[in-house]
């Protein structure tokens, strides 16, 4: 990358110095062309940092990064994430296992292009956890912006996005709902840092109609504050319960270094909007009924300097009804150690621990311990 930049820097200043005269008649002219040549040079400087840059005006941006993650599971083979412990069953046979891969990583394209109504913006992303054991490429998102609308596969409306708590672990915290859907999404910008959004997506659950969301955000240099609400309906094969939810999250930084973040979430038949999933309904005698769901998670993260960091996230889950043998609650907490040793450069160790309980009272744990190396492009 470097030495293509210079290349054209190069080739650049020579184009402009064989056009001018081999020898200036005076030492003003030579001055003159040595700034045209300077003013040159910057502007093919500012073009390479901003990405590549077309003749009609558009602009495309490469980025991703590249994340090695090396894990050893102390109690139960939890999988390439800790998405595991939601099906862990008590009084499981001791399975200590070492795995390492590379499915986090991932690549994105985003630019804009100038049309007649308007530059369009536009973001293709994807990492490599599709298939069944991953390794297969997975489209994250595939969206197109025009002024305040959004048009395409991005994350939901109904996340709290600007409060999650960041991990090693690709599963994160309980707690937190997680969704990237097809929608359409209008954002109005008011005064004072706030703006509402509102959306129409299609359902993370099986329905034959699409959902509406809305959301309120608001935010300043330390804090920030979102509220969203969901409706829909959930089909659960024999009939059609209503499915709602409702949000709020925040950021706080409340001493130079650290930032504290929390969400809390709760309604009916959207347990598949949260991590680790679920099916959002289960049978009464014979009557499938939509089952309440909250969920919670709080973190805290403190700079230390500007290459070490400390984090730990906690999050909580519960359904409110299910059989014997399903989840009434998940509880989880990672704790973690940053260290970037250079830009782009990211070093991580992270210990997590969780625990499932069932509906017919028992439980079952499970901890590991993770390393990370990541370099960002």
């Amino acid at each position: 990358m470097t030495m293509t930049r210079h290349t054209t820097l190069a080739a650049s200043a020579l184009a402009l110095l064989i056009a001018a005269p081999a020898v200036a008649d005076t030492a003003a002219d030579l001055e003159h062309r040595v700034d045209e040549l300077t003013a040159r040079l910057a502007e093919l400087e500012n073009n390479r940092a901003s990405g590549l840059s077309f003749g009609n005006g558009g602009t495309i941006d490469i980025y991703g990064y590249v994340k090695a993650d090396f894990i050893q599971d102390l109690d139960a083979d939890l999988g390439t994430t800790t998405f595991g412990l939601a099906s862990l069953t008590p009084g499981f046979a001791s399975d200590e296992n070492f795995q390492a891969h590379a499915l986090q990583s991932r690549l994105g394209v985003r630019g804009t292009a100038p049309s007649g109504i308007g530059d369009i913006g536009f973001q293709i992303e994807g990492d490599f956890f599709g298939g069944d054991d991953g390794g297969n490429f997975r489209l994250r998102h595939a969206n197109a912006t025009l002024g305040n609308w959004l048009v395409g596969q991005s994350w939901s409306n109904f996340m709290q996005l600007n409060a999650f708590p960041t991990t090693l672990d690709f599963q994160g915290p309980a707690g937190l709902t997680f969704a990237r859907q097809t929608q359409v999404r209008y954002t109005h910008d008011f005064a004072q840092n706030l703006s509402a959004s509102f959306s129409v997506e299609d359902a993370v659950f099986d329905s034959s109609d699409p959902v509406a969301t809305a959301s309120l955000d608001w935010a300043n240099d330390r804090f920030s504050l979102r509220g969203a609400v969901l409706y829909g309906t959930l089909d659960t094969g024999s009939n059609d319960v209503d499915a709602w939810g409702a949000s709020i999250g925040g950021t706080a930084q409340l001493w130079d270094g650290g930032l504290i973040s929390a969400t809390y979430t709760r309604g009916e038949a959207i347990a598949p909007y949260f991590q680790f999933g679920g099916s959002g309904f289960y049978d009464d005698g014979g009557t499938n009924d939509a089952v309440e769901t909250e969920g919670a998670s709080l973190g805290i993260t403190h700079a230390i300097n500007d290459k070490w960091s400390l984090g730990t996230a906690y999050g909580y889950r519960r359904d409110d009804a299910g059989v014997a043998t399903g989840t009434r609650s998940l509880e989880t907490v990672h704790f973690t150690v940053n260290y970037a040793p250079v830009e782009n450069v990211n070093v991580g160790l992270e210990y997590f621990t969780g625990e499932r309980e069932l509906f017919d009272g028992s439980t079952a744990d499970a901890d590991r311990i993770q390393a990370s190396v990541q370099f960002n492009f």
